[in-house]
């Protein structure tokens, strides 16, 4: 994405829109796909939405830093990749179509990238390595072991950029010149964990980092729940490689 696309209305919509509620928002995704992102973010900047969509708004409504947001995302070298562009995984994507409102398990309002890699290619030929943070030697051999197979057959490494099982196939990926592509729970600018800081910079270079939350958001846990889906969904196959019983990984 360029400079001069920082001035695009249609970006600087969907930009608004993806910080103005919490991700999914089943509420204002049904009002976009009624009247446009532009016409959207004009109805939720004024208030002119219903109730329900009111409330989950109102306290972000009148910040408006789209042209920042995208003014970073290119000096960065990213793009935001909308559901208008030929790069949205719309396959991997359709599954979220029949998702429970209450579930928060919806489609994402937009994807903030950063890489060589394009979204709908990775999503055809993908499969996720994921597992606990707390990682054995022999989990992390394992999970080694595992990407780079995947690596060395053109299948794509999925994972959430953490420590433990995450961090190490992303590394035997990158030293197998494979693709692998780490799914984020905050802004692109915000790397976590903060150790894993050149990690994510290699990946962004050489494969994919994507988010579904605009510049500056931090992670939170529910965060980290809610991005698990995009790992599942960009992923044809998820291998959980070493995770306990509570692990957000299984």
């Amino acid at each position: 994405m360029t400079l001069s696309a920082v001035d695009d209305p249609v970006l600087r919509a969907w930009a608004y829109l993806s910080r103005v509620a919490e991700p999914p928002c089943a509420e204002l995704a049904i009002l976009v796909r009624r009247v446009g992102p532009v016409e959207a973010a004009e109805r939720v900047r004024h208030g002119l939405v219903d109730d329900d969509l009111a409330r989950l708004t109102e306290a972000r409504r009148g910040i408006d830093c789209a042209a920042a947001d995208l003014e970073l995302l290119a000096r960065r070298g990213g793009r935001l990749v909308t559901p208008d562009d030929d790069e949205w995984p719309l396959l991997a994507f359709a599954a979220f179509a029949n998702a429970s409102v209450k579930a928060r398990a919806g489609a994402p309002m937009v994807l903030w990238a950063q890489g060589p890699a394009r979204l709908d290619e990775v999503a055809q030929r993908a499969a996720a390595v994921v597992g606990t943070r707390a990682a054995t030697s022999y989990g992390e051999q394992v999970a080694e072991d595992l990407a780079a197979g995947l690596a060395q057959r053109e299948v794509a490494v999925v994972s959430g950029g953490a420590y433990g099982i995450d961090g190490a196939a992303h590394r035997a990926v990158l030293n197998a010149d494979g693709i692998t592509v780490a799914v984020l729970a905050g802004g692109l600018d915000v790397p976590y964990p903060s150790g894993h800081s050149a990690l994510l910079h290699r990946i962004g270079q050489h494969g994919l980092l994507f988010t579904e939350y605009p510049p500056g958001v931090r992670p939170a846990r529910h965060r980290f729940l809610t991005r698990n889906r995009l790992v599942a969904a960009v992923a044809g196959a998820a291998v959980v490689v070493e995770a306990g019983l509570r692990s957000g990984a299984a």
